[in-house]
């Protein structure tokens, strides 16, 4: 059933969308892959081992008193790549959960390096679970169609066009609500924001673009935290940065980047940038720790990221998965205690 095409609307025209097309698009336009995409990634399917770690990754069991505990900060776990778990003003939610063992339509290649922290049915009750795309590792079709099952309360904040997968896989409509980059919504107590990020979205190759991409702003009374989603590199960074005047804490795109597809993900570099653009007090890598998705080493990301934010003094966040935290946590780099990758 994951494979059916959804009906997707028609939107008005925008700055990102032609009705007669009926896509969104990036502005100036995305870069085609370039000559040899290909090849990289039969590398990947080939030689599975080389891009990933040499041991298992540190993982603990979350402390799910120390999470539900009040605070004046949002407590958060990590779940590897871009999966987080927030408790923020009496909320609990859920940001792109993929527990696939393959990131991809076809199990051969992208192989996940280890089982999530947590299974889904330890996973507490849920207000809202929050999707930055429709690519297969930020949309994971058998966790919406678990949370379809067994979790009837849950709701889905979505960009425009997403909610066509999720009303397929089971989800009814009242739960769901899409949002267009700079529109936002609020349940009485959080408020989220959809933000422009600078990438792609399919699952098959008859809906390419129908659905947005987007990065978000969860904003309560006291915080304001951005995650980035995936994205290239470019000024609306600092266009989001202006418009909310910086966040507490902002989770930025780090890693599965190549010089074959520019303009998909940052280089370690354009991570470090974006988190001066949007004027995060503390930031924190995602995107990386989870899955093979380029021909870099697994670490490669997170270890430039890394040197370069200590140069510019900026106040970087590194928990393992599993770990309880918040903006305010020490952590510490805990890959540069594992033997090294081979690359």
């Amino acid at each position: 059933m994951f494979f059916r095409q959804p009906k997707f609307p028609v939107y008005p025209q925008s700055n990102h969308y032609n009705p007669d097309s009926k896509q969104f698009y990036n502005t100036p336009p995305t870069q085609a892959l370039k000559k040899g995409a290909a090849g990289e990634l039969w590398k990947m399917a080939a030689d599975d081992a080389a891009y990933r770690p040499n041991t298992r990754l540190p993982m603990e069991q979350p402390d799910w008193r120390d999470f539900f505990s009040p605070s004046e900060h949002a407590k958060l776990i990590w779940f590897g790549h871009s999966t987080l778990l927030v408790r923020i003003d009496g909320k609990t939610v859920l940001i792109d959960p993929v527990y696939y063992r393959y990131a991809a339509p076809v199990p051969i290649m992208m192989r996940r390096f280890q089982e999530p922290p947590v299974a889904l049915h330890e996973l507490p009750p849920i207000d809202w679970i929050v999707y930055s795309h429709a690519h297969y590792d930020h949309l994971d079709a058998d966790v919406v169609a678990y949370f379809a099952k067994h979790s009837p309360q849950t709701r889905f904040m979505v960009p425009l066009g997403l909610g066509e997968y999720l009303r397929q896989w089971g989800i009814a409509a009242e739960q769901i609500q899409e949002l267009d980059w700079f529109q936002a919504a609020d349940d009485g107590r959080l408020r989220f924001h959809a933000v422009p990020a600078r990438h792609d979205a399919a699952r098959t190759p008859f809906d390419k673009r129908r659905s947005l991409w987007a990065g978000w702003v969860l904003e309560s009374g006291k915080e304001k935290i951005y995650f980035s989603g995936d994205s290239a590199y470019a000024p609306h960074f600092q266009e989001i940065g202006r418009h909310f005047g910086g966040f507490d804490l902002a989770f930025v795109e780090n890693g599965q980047y190549n010089e074959l597809w520019p303009d998909n993900h940052m280089f370690p570099e354009q991570t470090v940038q974006a988190a001066l653009d949007v004027k995060a007090k503390r930031w924190m890598p995602i995107h990386w720790g989870a899955y093979p998705l380029s021909t870099h080493a697994w670490d490669d990301s997170v270890r430039q990221s890394s040197r370069l934010s200590d140069k510019l003094e900026l106040n970087m966040l590194t928990p393992v998965m599993g770990q309880v935290f918040d903006r305010n946590t020490p952590t510490q780099r805990w890959w540069e205690q594992l033997e090294p990758s081979a690359q």
